[in-house]
């Protein structure tokens, strides 16, 4: 019996990235035996579909484990050594860094064009992997992100409120809105087979405002039917009745229910003090981490019969005051900030 064969996410969309470019039969079954392999095919059962021997197909597992993507497909086209010079390699390297291109067919246009050297679109994909280059999404930030202004709140932050007295507690506070559908993530399954969820079709979510206190893991959710400026007030009220007469420090970002003049007075008659973060910058609100934290552990491959249902897990689940919880908390939202750099096109 075959032992298990594994492959992470990272080595399986690259062989799959490999596949798409393939040109030749030999080298597009090397990488089909490998990719049915880690999803628990048997020899016998690949044999069936690629028409391969189980002698053939242990000699490309062993290739693979031994010598990785590079041993496997090497023979099978030309492009094992580079047919750029590293002057053009450089060059290829920081068009890559200044801009996304969807396929390999259009980089290997962008390389002709510019040094007249022709590839493969499976030879150019070898070529991306070699110089630490792979085939993965994009990532979306704020465009009109202020760096400038970012590293200020920053340093005010470590300056004033990274220590702060007995009765002085910090909050940062925003607004949420999970829907009641399903939540699809990543989880351990056996091989070969499928995990399935129930689906809900309905649209309708929660309304959700929270507040973190990132010192002591402590949360505060309250959920509204709308997201304005009487629930902001009566929330505030709430994060007053909960710490008596502390002195509290509310980060929030720049929404308009939050940033409206009741909710400025409302705080002011209150005794919170209201600290605005800089535009643009959901990155430096420890709020949107728990939202994350929170969506992982209560809702992703989770299905709920009944919105009520639903809505009762989320706030309970907000309402543990579990040592264990609080840890994970710090752990998971530390109070450390990722400045956003500018990002030009």
């Amino acid at each position: 019996m075959e032992k298990e064969f594994y492959l992470n996410d990272e080595d399986r969309i690259i062989l799959e990235e490999f596949h798409r470019a393939c040109l030749d039969k030999k080298t597009a079954d090397k990488i089909k035996a490998i990719l049915l392999l880690s999803q628990g095919f048997t020899y016998a059962e690949i044999e069936k579909i690629l028409l391969l021997d189980e002698r053939t197909l242990n000699r490309y597992k062993q290739l693979y484990k031994s010598e990785g993507i590079d041993g496997l497909v090497a023979n099978n086209y030309q492009g094992s050594r580079y047919k750029l010079s590293d002057d053009q390699i450089k060059e290829l390297q920081q068009e890559l860094d200044s801009k996304i291109y969807r396929t390999s067919e259009e980089i290997c246009e962008y390389v002709w064009k510019t040094f007249k050297v022709k590839h493969t679109a499976q030879g150019m994909v070898q070529t991306l992997h070699r110089i630490g280059y792979s085939y993965k999404k994009a990532s979306s930030v704020p465009g009109k992100a202020d760096k400038e202004k970012q590293e200020a709140f920053v340093r005010r932050y470590k300056r004033r409120y990274k220590k702060l007295s007995e009765d002085e507690k910090v909050y940062f506070m925003d607004g949420n809105h999970p829907t009641f559908n399903n939540h699809i993530g990543y989880g351990w399954i056996r091989k070969g087979e499928r995990f399935e969820i129930k689906s809900q079709d309905d649209r309708k979510r929660i309304n959700l405002l929270g507040a973190y206190n990132p010192k002591e893991g402590e949360v505060l959710l309250q959920d509204y039917e709308r997201i304005n400026g009487e629930a902001v007030i009566a929330f505030l009220r709430e994060l007053r009745k909960r710490n008596g007469e502390k002195k509290l420090h509310v980060i929030c970002d720049n929404a308009r229910c939050q940033h409206a003049k009741e909710a400025k007075a409302a705080a002011k008659s209150l005794k919170i003090h209201l600290i605005y973060l800089p535009g643009y910058s959901p990155n430096l609100n420890l709020i949107e981490r728990y939202w994350g934290f929170m969506k992982k552990r209560v809702l992703v491959n989770h299905h709920y019969e009944t919105y009520e249902r639903f809505r009762e897990t989320i706030l309970l689940f907000s309402r543990n005051k579990s040592k264990r919880l609080k840890e994970l908390l710090q752990r998971y939202i530390p109070e450390k900030f990722h400045v956003i750099e500018p990002v030009f096109t």
